[in-house]
């Protein structure tokens, strides 16, 4: 593969500025794990209003930035129905068009169908949803170039799965949170086990998508009332165990096989991409993608530590000790890079190359652990600037 082809993977990120102000607008300070979404959600502004008023091209964000939140618009005023002047005619009766078949659209599931190929091959595209996007663009690139004859592979999409009978053990409603954003100081305070809040999210994460593409593949079915034994639709691809790698009660399984690599590995990352690569040699062989900090996340070459699951959190800047489990900061696996920075996993895996870190390198529970099960200690690591992608030799 030629230095050429490889520098068009990793393409330089669009640099965003703030626009001019706006009437009747605010100024938000971009707050540690704050996205778009959440901005949205909080301000009741679309998205794609925020974007515009700030010239942003993608959905990243940085910590410690400010961004512009125009006004909500206010809704258009209904309008008033021309007259008629006479009855309208019949209409024509028309033959109906056929439906979709499927919980996805054609279109839908042929994406989702390269997502699970590509999540299967090593190459993932990030939470699979059965839509296009960045990431699933990047590992597809990459797969093409390394692994094309993973992409050609004839499996089912979906599968139809159990739900584990240990399922409400990792499950607690009552954390204190949102239900989607667990509040960690309230969890610092009463020191409890950061579990998932539902058998959905618990789902979702096992079979590395999100909650609404298994909603769609299991139209009517209620999931709180989710029970031991029923069988669901779920993404064809290798699930996340978490019962492999953390016990219920809050600690981690240290024989889980994380961080006990048997081949010599190099962990690339690169800034401009948000995207991790693993090497052998002059192979390339896995990529994730990842959220990191434009500013405060190392540079260089680094070597990884011990790596620990089931880590627990603690940070002297927020006051903030917590508790392990899916819902911490930090993930299920703590893969050290030393000064107190290291690659991990998230609560928020639909966070991952939206948001910004706090200077650690993050990736969904499902990638870091099978990221910790290829590397181990010594592991050397290289941490692009954001404009230098990174050119490999052959």
């Amino acid at each position: 593969m030629t230095a050429l082809r490889f520098l068009a993977i990793f393409l330089f990120t669009t640099v965003a500025f703030l626009g001019p102000p706006l009437a009747a607008q605010s100024v938000h300070l971009i707050k540690d794990g704050e996205s778009l979404w959440t901005i949205s959600k909080k301000t009741g502004v679309s998205i794609e209003a925020i974007k515009e008023a700030n010239g942003l091209t993608s959905d990243v964000i940085w910590e410690g930035s400010k961004l512009i939140i125009p006004a909500p618009s206010a809704a258009p005023p209904t309008p008033t129905p021309p007259p008629v002047a006479q009855p309208l005619p019949t209409p024509v009766p028309t033959t109906p068009k056929k439906a979709a078949t499927g919980p996805l659209s054609a279109k839908g599931q042929d994406i989702l169908r390269q997502q699970v190929l590509l999540d299967r091959a090593g190459f993932s595209p990030g939470k699979i949803d059965g839509y296009d996007g960045k990431f699933t663009q990047l590992a597809l690139t990459l797969c093409e170039a390394w692994n094309p004859a993973a992409l050609r592979t004839t499996i089912p999409t979906t599968t139809v799965a159990q739900v584990p009978v240990t399922w409400i053990e990792y499950v607690n409603p009552s954390l204190p949170g949102s239900g989607k954003a667990p509040d960690f100081k309230a969890l610092t305070k009463n020191k409890q086990v950061l579990h998932y809040y539902s058998g959905l999210e618990y789902l979702a994460e096992r079979y590395h998508c999100n909650e609404d593409l298994l909603r769609k593949l299991n139209p009517g079915y209620d999931f709180k009332k989710l029970r031991a034994g029923d069988s669901l639709v779920v993404p064809n691809v290798e699930p996340f165990k978490i019962e492999s790698f953390f016990k219920a009660d809050g600690t981690g399984i240290w024989s889980s096989g994380l961080g006990k690599g048997d081949a010599e590995h190099t962990i690339y990352i690169s800034a401009s991409e948000l995207m991790l690569t693993v090497w052998e040699g002059s192979k390339l062989v896995r990529g994730y993608p990842i959220t990191l900090n434009e500013d405060d996340s190392p540079r260089g070459q680094r070597e990884l530590g011990i790596i620990s699951p089931g880590p627990v959190y603690m940070r002297k800047k927020t006051g903030l000790d917590l508790l392990a489990g899916p819902n911490s900061p930090v993930g299920i696996v703590w893969c050290p890079l030393g000064n107190g920075f290291g690659i991990h996993g998230t609560s928020n895996p639909d966070s991952i190359g939206r948001a910004t870190s706090s200077g650690c390198i993050r990736l969904a529970n499902w990638d870091a652990v099978r990221l910790a099960a290829l590397v181990r200690k010594g592991t050397k690591v290289i941490i692009s600037e954001p404009d230098k992608p990174y050119i490999p030799k052959n």
